[in-house]
């Protein structure tokens, strides 16, 4: 693999755990909570093409969450050796925690892969003007 292609996933990568724009890295994914902002307020890329493009998330929540309860129910089990009506309760709220918390993260690691994989740009119907790091570009209604 050349070396910029690795230093690209690279950053990508960290710029979805910072849930910032895999494009620029200086525009937010989130403008509060859950609401995923349409396009990144400095370089306009588009996050989100079509409607649920954003299945496979579910999946990779659904994946990471399976990783935590697997790897805990065994250690719990080894450690404790409690009732399985007692792991029964905890591992309900560990799921629903679980996937509350890995939600946002787990999206943003999807539109990090779809950017890597060309899925992620900006739309071609807006102008195109240098905007300094930090600064805002401006927004054109349609």
């Amino acid at each position: 693999m050349h070396w910029n292609r690795k230093r690209q996933i690279h950053y990508a990568i960290r710029r979805a755990l910072a849930l910032r724009c895999p494009a620029c890295g200086y525009g937010h994914l989130y403008s509060g909570g859950w609401r995923l902002n349409d396009t990144c307020e400095y370089c306009h890329a588009r996050y989100e093409r079509e409607p649920g493009e954003s299945l496979g998330v579910t999946y990779l929540v659904s994946g990471m969450t399976l990783i935590l309860i697997l790897g805990g129910f065994w250690l719990i089990d080894v450690v404790l050796d409690a009732d399985p009506a007692l792991y029964l309760s905890v591992w309900i709220g560990i799921v629903i925690v679980g996937n509350v918390v890995f939600y946002r993260v787990a999206r943003a690691l999807w539109i990090a892969f779809a950017y890597l994989t060309g899925g992620v740009y900006p739309d071609p119907d807006y102008e195109r003007e240098y905007v300094a790091p930090g600064q805002k570009a401006p927004h054109y209604e349609r």
